[in-house]
């Protein structure tokens, strides 16, 4: 390989891994969410039990290598305010738990789980990409 041939391929690496990357995130981190809301449905005693937390559950995608998976918000803040003046997304009540309600965790427990797969999963396109 020529110094010209190898500074080409540096310099396509960067585009070469965001592409990569770029979909291998976005399937990860549905598969994430989804799992999430498999686990909250496990949790509740009753279908209306969490209110709109299921469906608070999604993935926002910021840019191509920015993804987050997110839970809450507000489709789960309520109006009633709490002794603090604030109002309350219940979300973290599910989570954590509070007085109220032991905590049934969903959130930060699945991704727990999950995150070997997904660094596997992420360092597999990496790879694929310098390969190219």
């Amino acid at each position: 390989m020529t110094a010209d041939e190898l500074q080409d391929y540096l310099e396509s690496l960067p585009d070469k891994v965001e592409q990569n990357v770029a979909d291998v995130l976005q399937d990860q981190a549905r598969q994430l969410s989804e799992a999430q809301r498999a686990a909250l449905r496990a949790h509740q005693a009753a279908p209306d039990e969490s209110g709109h937390l299921e469906e608070s559950c999604r993935v926002e995608t910021r840019d191509p290598l920015d993804v987050h998976v997110v839970a809450g918000g507000e489709l789960t803040t309520t109006e009633v305010r709490t002794g603090s003046g604030e109002p309350y997304d219940y979300s973290l009540g599910f989570e954590f738990g509070n007085s109220r309600q032991p905590a049934r965790p969903f959130f930060y427990s699945t991704y727990r789980a999950m995150k070997p797969d997904i660094d596997e999963a992420i360092s597999d396109a990496i790879g694929k990409a310098i390969d190219q």
